[in-house]
């Protein structure tokens, strides 16, 4: 059962996702995202000591994590294995309140061992386990194709090709990743 203190938490987290996509993790006044979530400024320190741990909330949310750990958990391997990882990066960042997080995130990578450890994880230890599940062992070969998978998604949801739409994109960067080894 969803507690009434977990929907308002959420409701804060929400806000602070649409200010700090549109202002930035430290020029967004806490305020606005009170105002944004319908809470005062003290409830939102009352469940985030501070901003920082609300930014490092919202900055791990921004990572593509969950994706993968979605897509890791329904035991995929092969080509389903990046399909899910590239149509679940592809839906999340469509929306443009978690791109421009995203690119918020990376930046924050060097101001926060928190952030630093999930990119790090997200680079090497998740690499590692879909380079198993899609190629069957991680050689390097396998790792790095990954890492051009990840940033040719990137790439797409940036700067989206006017001429080439987003299953076409997919589709055809699978068969380079997969070809490629």
């Amino acid at each position: 059962m969803i507690r009434e203190k977990d929907i308002v938490r959420e409701r804060i987290i929400s806000a602070a996702m649409k200010i700090f996509s549109k202002h930035g993790f430290f020029k967004a006044p806490v305020h606005l995202i009170a105002r944004e979530a319908g809470v005062s400024k003290g409830l939102v320190f009352w469940y985030f000591r501070n901003k920082q741990e609300l930014i490092i909330e919202v900055a791990k949310r921004s990572l593509p994590l969950d994706i993968i750990d979605s897509c890791i958990e329904k035991s995929l391997v092969g080509r389903n294995m990046l399909e899910c990882i590239g149509r679940g990066y592809m839906n999340k960042y469509r929306d443009p309140v978690h791109r421009g997080l995203l690119l918020h995130t990376m930046a924050l990578e060097t101001q926060s061992w928190e952030i630093a450890e999930d990119i790090r994880r997200l680079c090497e230890e998740k690499i590692v386990v879909i380079a198993e599940r899609v190629f069957g062992k991680p050689s390097t070969k396998a790792k790095i194709a990954l890492r051009a998978f990840f940033g040719g998604l990137m790439c797409y949801v940036l700067r989206p090709p006017k001429d080439i739409d987003e299953q076409t994109f997919l589709e055809n960067l699978i068969d380079i990743v997969l070809v490629s080894n």
